[in-house]
């Protein structure tokens, strides 16, 4: 896509350029009709296509240049820089923008998944950082590898990812999760040449009404602290609804 913009702003500037070497030697040729011969007409053409090319060429290289510093300007702005998730404010919009539109055939507007990577302090600990960031880097990754088409993923805090699914009720959500936990309960992590199992813990959201992103994430967080212990399951399922217009829930709305 960056090579064709490039050549064509090289060739408009080549046929503008063309175009301002005959327009000149038209003018030449009403001033001085004498002076006026076909050599002296390619003459203007060759001469506007040699000067007008290279610029018209190194113009293109550096639109092209700037769109793409543009793009990855954008792109850092929005995603995490560990994870290449969306960050936190990216993403809570997003989930504002779903969550709070009209539902019109299926009341079910989506699910969050708040997902908390176990143990991430102990990898910190006996391994250093640098392979907890890798344990957060291979999590996120399987997340986003096993996750629909139109879901977003977030990393909403240090050891913390969200995951919004559009449209999804808790039987659509249950799959998705159990992929998720199955994919992550499969990831090899050996920091050192040792070998340390990673694992995670979630709470599930399902919306059904219109409800803001703080509110929204702080349902999820009471769901994820109700999944500590060992009796209790991977995840935990709750609903929010109640959300009013009007009503000052979400920061982002």
């Amino acid at each position: 896509m960056q090579h064709k913009l490039t050549l064509s702003v090289a060739l408009g500037g080549a046929l503008a350029s063309l175009a301002v070497g005959l327009a000149a030697y038209a003018i030449l040729n009403v001033v001085s009709p004498a002076a006026g011969s076909t050599r002296e007409m390619g003459l203007a053409a060759v001469v506007a296509l040699v000067v007008g090319a290279p610029l018209s060429l190194a113009f293109g290289i550096a639109l092209s240049r700037a769109r793409r510093l543009r793009t990855q300007i954008q792109r850092i702005a929005q995603n995490d820089g560990l994870t290449a998730c969306l960050n936190e404010t990216t993403f809570s919009a997003l989930v504002d923008s779903y969550s709070n539109r009209a539902a019109v055939s299926d009341p079910t507007r989506g699910t969050i998944l708040l997902i908390n990577v176990d143990d991430l302090a102990t990898v910190n600990d006996r391994f250093g950082y640098s392979w907890g960031n890798e344990a957060l880097t291979r999590v996120a990754a399987a997340i986003k590898k096993t996750i629909r088409g139109g879901d977003i993923v977030g990393r909403v805090s240090g050891t913390q990812f969200g995951v919004f699914l559009p449209g999804a009720d808790e039987a659509n959500a249950k799959r998705v999760a159990d992929r998720i936990y199955e994919n992550v309960s499969k990831l090899e992590f050996f920091p050192t040449g040792t070998q340390f199992p990673l694992s995670i813990r979630a709470g599930a959201v399902i919306v059904s009404d219109r409800v803001g992103f703080d509110d929204l994430l702080h349902k999820a967080k009471d769901a994820l602290a109700s999944t500590e212990g060992t009796r209790q399951d991977w995840i935990q399922y709750e609903s929010l609804a109640g959300w009013q217009p009007g009503t000052p829930s979400s920061k982002l709305q």
